[in-house]
């Protein structure tokens, strides 16, 4: 499975969509500005028929969602970026359009950030992604899956991937940058997170993990550019 991020913009993590290789979107991420006390919020596309589904907060004004178009390469068209158990999102399904709150991040600098996931109660994002081990950007990120196994984010020095946290290092998923195809246009495509078949089943709880993982990785690694070095908790 992967989610292609439509908008290119340097901040778009926290305000973007992401669609499958249909160019269908998948997930919307919207965090409108604040100086202090942002809240992302994380909306899923649903099927319709199941717009009725208890334990989610079902709506269908997320903001500036959209099916996309497709390039005639077959991914998402960038030119018209936007600001900022599991369904098989590559299987043909009747979508129309409809999406629910997924999650919410509220970002918190002093103390730990706050997450609401898929209608549970608010947890504080260092109990529900414990640190573990040392990278170039400080501790990883360790979560329990809906499998009672363990899976651990990695803060790579470019991107993050998840693994199985069990020494086997299987991966599960990864973000790849994009490629602008400097040296060949055939090559040029989109940033996607690619999720691998052992983690389609829970593409939501990966989904929804990457976001907070990859801003905070983000920021360390501007940082780490900026002073000329690494490491950091």
């Amino acid at each position: 499975m992967k989610l292609y991020q439509a908008s290119t913009k340097s901040a778009s993590i926290l305000n973007n969509t992401w669609t499958n290789s249909s160019g269908q979107v998948i997930y919307k991420v919207s965090t409108p500005f604040k100086a202090t006390g942002r809240k992302s919020t994380i909306w899923r596309i649903v099927p319709s028929g199941i717009l009725s589904e208890p334990s989610a907060a079902t709506t269908t004004s997320a903001p500036t969602l959209v099916r996309r178009g497709t390039s005639q390469k077959g991914f998402p068209d960038e030119s018209d970026s936007d600001e900022d158990s599991p369904v098989d999102v590559e299987e043909e399904i009747d979508f129309r359009d409809n999406f629910r709150v997924l999650a919410e991040i509220e970002w918190n600098m002093m103390v730990s950030s706050i997450f609401k996931y898929d209608g549970e109660e608010e947890i504080a994002a260092t109990t529900f992604l414990k640190k573990k081990t040392w990278g170039c950007y400080g501790r990883h990120r360790v979560f329990k899956g809906p499998d009672g196994r363990e899976y651990k984010w990695i803060l790579g020095f470019r991107v993050p991937s998840l693994i199985v946290n069990d020494g086997s290092k299987t991966l599960v998923a990864c973000y790849h940058r994009r490629n602008v195809g400097l040296f060949s246009q055939s090559s040029a495509r989109p940033a996607y997170l690619e999720i691998l078949p052992g983690g389609e089943r829970m593409a939501d709880l990966i989904f929804f993990t990457f976001i907070y993982i990859e801003k905070i990785r983000k920021k360390k690694e501007r940082a780490s550019r900026n002073n000329g070095g690494g490491g950091g908790p």
